[in-house]
């Protein structure tokens, strides 16, 4: 297990002073990135074999997200290999060690030039893995169909990450920028999962779709390819 210390800045929050799930996800992304580090499979290991890591799912718990100049504390450490998929699992705790969010996501390892699943990348190494009664069940397939245009976007130039793609944490933001401050002053994500189907490259017209319902299916095809789908929960504050 690692974990890291976070404070809650102004840059980060949103309309109710609480830290963006896109923020959140951003330095969970960073959190894990150092662990793979120290355990000597990050980007720059993977990398002389000319692969990258991709993160397939995610799932999203959120009891309450800490707020502007809250201290709190992120932990990951991964689950047992399935194969080729790398589950990775988080949790976010308050100073009084109260759980305030829990992550589950899979991984899998590309070859960087055909994107293509590397067979047998960590050779014959054997990841250490721990179990945590907090762990977050895997994130799931989602099937269920959005049919009704709500949001066209372009991507950005900035939105680009390492791996010449739109870094993943965005995509929380193209899901949630589907509703205006007024369904979020009344309204929470108690439960937010997402299934990248198709990595986005720059410049993309990206169209977003909904199932108007709650819980919320909320689809992003580019050229009408799903590239991603989203199931969000809502709570009434």
């Amino acid at each position: 297990m690692y974990q890291e210390k976070f404070v809650v800045g102004k840059s980060e929050i949103d309309i109710n002073g609480e830290i963006k799930i896109s923020r959140l996800m951003l330095h969970a992304q960073d959190v894990a990135s150092e662990h793979a580090r120290r355990l000597k499979i990050d980007r720059d290991v993977l990398m002389k074999d000319n692969n990258i890591w991709v993160v397939v799912r995610t799932d999203i718990k959120i009891n309450r997200l800490p707020k502007l100049k809250e201290k709190y504390f992120l932990s990951t450490h991964p689950g047992e290999t399935k194969g080729f998929m790398f589950p990775r699992f988080f949790q976010v705790y308050d100073k009084h060690k109260n759980l305030l969010v829990s992550i589950s996501s899979t991984w899998v390892i590309v070859n960087f030039d055909t994107r293509k699943i590397a067979l047998h990348p960590l050779k014959d190494m054997t990841l250490p893995f721990e179990n945590d009664p907090s762990d977050l069940e895997l994130p799931s397939k989602i099937n269920d169909e959005a049919s009704n245009i709500v949001l066209e976007r372009l991507t950005k130039e900035s939105e680009l990450d390492v791996n010449l793609h739109i870094n993943n944490t965005f995509y929380y933001d193209y899901v949630l920028d589907v509703h205006d401050e007024s369904f979020y002053k009344e309204n929470r994500v108690s439960r937010l999962t997402l299934n990248y189907e198709k990595e986005i490259i720059h410049p993309s017209k990206i169209v977003i779709f909904s199932n108007k319902s709650n819980p919320e299916v909320i689809v992003g095809k580019v050229n009408d390819n799903i590239s991603f789908a989203s199931k969000v929960e809502y709570t009434k504050r």
